[in-house]
């Protein structure tokens, strides 16, 4: 537009110039008239009147470009302050569904673990067929689950040696590795809180045939009578299984704080885990008797035959992660945590 004004004015002078040529020609004509002078002047003010109502007009031009243009920049700053401000509500929006994403996320792990757990549970009390006694059924008292007259895993009453005809309720599993095996630690599901005292460790708690700790004055009684076996049955929240059999295990009595006096002759798929634990004595949250300043129950939130910490500790927290504080079979698994433990002697 500017350019367009610019050649219009350049042709009116141009055009201006060739009228002043004439009129002066005229001018020379005239002066013998003696009207030269009034011409020249009436031409001069009319070209001098075009040219400033063409200097108004092209300052109104520019003007108007001007203007223009600071509305464009007006226009294109609010724009940009639109799209900023859009771009950030945008961005919030997507933090939303992104913190609401991992939510579900991690509702849906939560059902499928609790689903795993239910399972799980499922198969454990299939695998028993039927714990609890019904009709007579495992009525008899015995003196060890190599006794037990019955084809099915179960519980029984069971005569706790050299205590004055004492029995308890025992879990026996009869066909899983030969049978014959009494149960005496049992994890599957976290029901069970494992971070417990020392007289809780030695009389047992739980309820048997769930998730439960025999005892280690029990267990110590039954190992003291006659030579035992240990099998270690583990599973991770993979479904991954593996086990450790050893052939000889013996608890000490309390007066030796329950020393882990024999574990030896390891076979199985899960690694040896136990035999460096040979000969420490057994540490609570209230009876520190391992290697480490520090408590080793209290650092790991359960109870075992800790030395400086542990290679293996199955009473730890029902856990699945990497953690120290969960049930931990290292030979296998390093720390990562697993899901199932039992633990089961039986009389040689």
């Amino acid at each position: 537009m500017l350019s367009y004004v610019l050649h219009v004015l350049f042709v009116t002078l141009w055009f201006g110039k060739g009228t002043v040529a004439v009129e002066n020609n005229t001018l020379d004509q005239s002066t013998s008239n003696g009207i030269g002078y009034e011409i020249v002047q009436e031409r001069l003010d009319h070209l001098q009147y075009r040219f400033l109502e063409m200097f108004v007009h092209v300052k109104e031009l520019g003007e108007t470009v001007l203007n223009n243009q600071r509305s464009l920049e007006e226009g294109q700053l609010q724009t940009n302050n639109l799209v900023a401000h859009h771009q950030k509500l945008l961005t919030a929006q997507v933090d939303d569904l992104s913190f609401n994403v991992s939510l579900v996320t991690a509702y849906s792990r939560q059902v499928l673990n609790l689903q795993s757990v239910c399972a799980n549970h499922d198969l454990i009390r299939k695998s028993l067929e039927g714990v609890k006694p019904e009709g007579g059924k495992n009525s008899a008292t015995i003196e060890s689950c190599s006794c037990a007259e019955s084809k099915s895993s179960g519980l029984f009453r069971m005569k706790v040696p050299n205590s004055a005809g004492v029995t308890m309720s025992v879990l026996c599993e009869l066909q899983r590795f030969g049978g014959h095996w009494l149960v005496i630690q049992q994890r599957f599901d976290g029901s069970e809180n494992f971070t417990r005292s020392w007289s809780e460790y030695r009389e047992g708690f739980g309820v048997v045939g769930e998730e439960f700790w025999l005892g280690l004055e029990v267990v110590h009684r039954l190992t003291k009578s006659s030579p035992h076996e240990l099998l270690v049955e583990l599973e991770d929240f993979g479904g991954a299984y593996k086990y450790a059999r050893y052939a000889s295990f013996a608890v000490a009595g309390e007066d030796q704080q329950y020393k882990l006096l024999n574990v030896g002759g390891f076979a199985g798929t899960a690694g040896d885990s136990m035999e460096k634990h040979k000969g420490m004595k057994f540490t609570t949250i209230d009876r520190d008797y391992d290697t480490n300043p520090k408590n080793c129950a209290e650092i790991s939130k359960g109870a075992w035959w800790f030395h400086n910490c542990h290679e293996s500790h199955l009473n730890g927290q029902h856990l699945d992660e990497k953690n120290w504080n969960a049930i931990n079979w290292n030979s296998g698994w390093g720390n990562q945590g697993l899901k199932f433990t039992r633990m089961m002697i039986r009389r040689k």
